[in-house]
């Protein structure tokens, strides 16, 4: 087929197809029914000639030919969300100027308890925040800045790392009076943890309990950060936490030395340094950062 022929949906498709390895969970996010979606990627096999697809009765499988493709749709798909959210941006004098953040879900939960903070005076800028494991991606979302625990690897972002900070065992004292053993550290294999499963358990901090517990499955697990900080709140169950979380949760600290340790980064586009807000946004989340950072490693020396 002449490439000039190739329109942006039916990339689109293509790329959701690819990422659900099913019609069914492809068509739900796309809000047409299954056997449209089939006949759509069958008309764009047949325009292009070429079989992007192996059809199994376990799913949708990408061919050689699917896979190489996907690599370049998916710059296409970067390209076209960054070209919308520059467009968005050149509209800076609008009302309803919006300033999107990617983050993970820590970041999140610090960031939405200074929302009012990181606006104060700027009129009616909208601020979005995604909970993201795809930290550098910065077109996925069209975000703006990005926060996230490594540097970003393409040419056209600008990064400023934020700090370092460390991982320790914290327990609520609910917990401690339960179990009042748990302050030893050689007790630990033997107590009660919290930890993560599914996609979060390739973290840091879980990889961390891995190795504490030698391997071995934590009695509670759960996929949302969130939801790690409560069980340890409520005394059910130990956990590992970033300090900077950890040490404001009222829980008290049982590792006298830092476990582990992580870098936090942030990312942004050259362009924001043209618009004033968003620029002033970005520079009051690294204010919010450094300052907790530094009050935290004050409160982990007392």
């Amino acid at each position: 087929m002449n490439s000039n022929q190739l329109n942006w949906d039916s990339v689109r498709v293509f790329l959701v197809v690819a990422e659900h390895q099913s019609l069914s969970g492809a068509a739900a996010q796309l809000s047409v029914s299954q056997p449209t979606l089939g006949r759509h990627i069958s008309r764009l096999e047949d325009e292009l000639n070429l079989k992007l697809f192996d059809r199994r009765q376990t799913g949708l499988f990408l061919t050689d030919s699917g896979r190489r493709l996907l690599e370049v749709a998916k710059t296409m798909a970067s390209g076209a969300a960054d070209f919308s959210r520059a467009v968005d941006l050149e509209k800076s004098g609008a009302p309803d100027q919006v300033c999107r953040i990617t983050t993970g879900e820590w970041g999140l939960y610090f960031l939405s308890r200074h929302a009012a903070e990181i606006v104060a005076g700027l009129g009616d800028v909208r601020l979005e925040f995604y909970a993201d494991d795809s930290f550098w991606d910065l077109s996925r979302h069209s975000a703006d800045i990005a926060i996230g625990n490594r540097p970003p690897s393409h040419d056209h972002l600008i990064s400023q790392k934020l700090g370092e900070r460390h991982f320790h065992v914290y327990a609520a004292k609910a917990y401690l009076n339960a179990h009042e053993d748990a302050t030893d550290p050689a007790t630990w294999q033997d107590q009660t943890w919290a930890g993560y499963c599914g996609t979060r358990a390739r973290l840091k901090s879980s990889k961390l309990l891995a190795g504490l517990l030698d391997e071995r499955a934590c009695r509670y697990a759960v996929n949302n950060s969130v939801a790690l900080c409560e069980l340890i709140r409520s005394g059910t169950a130990m956990g590992i936490l970033p300090d900077w979380i950890g040490e404001y949760e009222d829980l008290t600290r049982l590792s006298a030395e830092p476990i582990g340790q992580s870098a936090s980064w942030l990312s942004f586009h050259e362009r924001l340094r043209h618009h004033d807000k968003l620029h002033e946004i970005k520079k009051r989340i690294v204010d919010l950062y450094h300052r907790r950072y530094h009050e935290t490693s004050q409160r982990v020396a007392r």
